[in-house]
């Protein structure tokens, strides 16, 4: 395929925050950007900055058509689409992304095979269809352990942290979603993520590794560098070539980790787009992920990527907002990106830049917006 220009039309799939940032970025770059859209959609910024709109819904072929139509190249940011659905469409447009990844992604068993198959560490875990799986699964892989759909997208509702034998008296009547996964709980793990960059050529483009802290499922705080140490660094580093290599992918994609107390490094989970957590990037990188990501699929050069900032980004919720909009007031360094995209999803986030992680934390927590 030739090369995307700017001035050509970008057309995007999804309508979260990251669809959102990447049209954002698209612009920033002199691109056209076109997505389907829904009537709660068109109540907000997102739409504002559309180039042309389709309105319709992503899950029906008709519409993507529709938008692969006008467009010069397709990207989504929605990791749950209908695999089938992008098979098609890619058949009949340029989606360098491709589908076959969301096989993997989409199964978390599948997924632990296309890790083990790398000889990669991940947590212990065991397939479950009923009580008595669940029982067997915690004899080989021990307590505690939590309880997951086998499909990713259900929500935390929809997965049981398990501590405890009584703890099994609850499972009877919680298994409706067919084969679960058992995994192992990694107690007093550090949370990290990289995002990589793989272009048409599949050279690769590894970006700085970033540190989270998730509270009740959500990704709350997010720094760069990560406090680690060179070792543990260089590791994630050849892992995320390796995955990278293997994975049948174009774009930007993430892998998020668990580093436990004695430095053993396991993979949770991959990410078939650019991850919320590498929007820490935005401003202490040359290029941010959308970037990259629009590189990657438009076949722009990668270069390397160089980190010039540290920063922590705060993902803000509704509960915190009127703290955040009095710190608008009074931080002129800080950088506020507020939207309300759809409900359930946050408000937008907040970053700080500076020479070094630790007083950029303490003067969120001055400002009462995070608390370690």
């Amino acid at each position: 395929m030739p090369v995307i220009y700017p001035g050509q039309m970008i057309g995007i799939i999804g309508n979260d925050q990251r669809a959102f940032l990447l049209a954002l970025a698209a612009k920033k770059m002199g691109y056209k950007v076109a997505m389907i859209v829904n009537a709660q959609i068109q109540e907000t910024p997102l739409a504002s900055i559309l180039d042309a709109q389709v309105e319709g819904d992503p899950n029906q072929y008709a519409d993507l058509a529709r938008l692969g139509d006008i467009c010069q190249v397709l990207t989504y940011t929605d990791e749950l689409l209908d695999e089938t659905l992008l098979e098609q469409l890619a058949q009949n447009y340029y989606l360098p992304q491709g589908s076959s990844v969301l096989s993997v992604t989409q199964d978390r068993y599948l997924e632990r095979v296309f890790l083990d198959d790398l000889n990669i560490n991940i947590p212990p875990s065991t397939t479950v269809v009923d009580v008595e799986d669940i029982q067997q699964g915690i004899d080989s892989i021990g307590y505690p352990c939590i309880l997951k759909p086998i499909q990713k997208g259900f929500g935390k509702q929809y997965q049981r942290f398990i501590k405890e034998p009584a703890d099994l008296d609850q499972l009877t009547d919680f298994l409706q979603l067919g084969s679960y996964l058992l995994e192992s709980w990694i107690p007093d793990a550090q949370e990290l993520s990289v995002m990589v960059a793989k272009d048409v050529q599949g050279d690769l483009t590894v970006l700085p590794i970033v540190e989270n802290d998730y509270q009740d499922h959500q990704l709350r705080l997010s720094i760069v560098p990560a406090r680690i140490d060179q070792t543990v660094a260089a590791e994630i580093n050849r892992l995320a070539n390796l995955i990278g290599q293997k994975l049948d992918y174009v774009g930007v994609f993430g892998i998020e980790f668990f580093l436990t107390p004695d430095m053993n490094i396991y993979v949770k989970r991959l990410v078939p787009t650019p991850h919320i957590s590498g929007n820490v990037l935005e401003r202490t990188l040359n290029f941010s992920q959308y970037e990259y990501h629009l590189k990657a699929i438009c076949q722009l050069a990668l270069g390397e990527a160089r980190l010039n900032n540290a920063g922590v980004t705060l993902n803000i919720q509704e509960a915190s907002l009127s703290l955040v909009k009095t710190q608008m007031k009074i931080k002129p360094d800080w950088y506020f990106n507020l939207y309300h995209l759809q409900d359930r999803q946050q408000f937008g986030s907040l970053t700080a830049i500076g020479a070094a992680v630790n007083p950029l934390l303490e003067k969120l927590e001055a400002a009462d917006l995070y608390h370690a």
